[in-house]
């Protein structure tokens, strides 16, 4: 692993949004690599209701067409400059078909299960911007028994990007807890 080959004994693992479900996947998969873990606005599984799923799957296809993905996200993203020019610039670079299949790749996603066996010390951050992804955050919390979970006030997916301030100190001050041995990670969900 690149980890052992650079030397690194110690490291902690962190995503937001779908790099958070790429981190659920590997602190899973491999717990024995990661010391903590940062899960930012994501979320464990996406069975959101019948109704709800099957609409996100007709509504797939269209994550392919830049326009699309523009007029619907952009508007969102005023207060929040950094984050905005993000999205302009990953959408005039979207790869079409790939969009579509990693959306629906995602919306078939279940870390409930692992989530229950890790007890890597695990730190959730959500923006509190949409209720949702709130809710799907608290989920993602009753499925870990060692997490502490912090929502940021006026943020939205990314955090790292609408208040790169606000998650830069949380990431430090999580990360200085887990390396001097003292993260409170106590999950009263047990």
């Amino acid at each position: 692993m690149i980890l052992e080959k650079e030397g690194i004994r110690q490291s902690i693992i962190g995503g937001t949004s779908y790099g958070g479900i790429l981190t659920m996947h590997l602190m899973t998969q491999n717990p024995k690599i990661f010391k903590g873990a940062i899960l930012c606005d994501t979320f464990c599984a996406t069975d959101l209701s019948p109704m709800m799923n099957k609409l996100a799957q007709l509504t797939a296809p269209l994550v392919k067409y830049s326009w699309f993905m523009k007029l619907s996200t952009l508007p969102i993203y005023k207060r929040w400059p950094l984050a905005r020019s993000y999205f302009v610039d990953l959408f005039d670079r979207i790869r079409p078909d790939e969009s579509v299949l990693q959306r629906r790749a995602i919306e078939a996603i279940d870390y409930r299960a692992a989530l229950e066996e890790c007890k890597i010390p695990t730190l959730l951050l959500v923006g509190d911007f949409s209720g949702k992804l709130v809710q799907m955050m608290k989920i993602t919390k009753e499925h870990l028994s060692h997490a502490q979970d912090v929502v940021i006030s006026d943020s939205f997916d990314p955090s790292n990007l609408c208040q790169p301030a606000k998650f830069n100190a949380l990431v430090e001050d999580f990360a200085k807890q887990v390396f001097e041995g003292s993260a409170d990670t106590s999950n009263p969900v047990d």
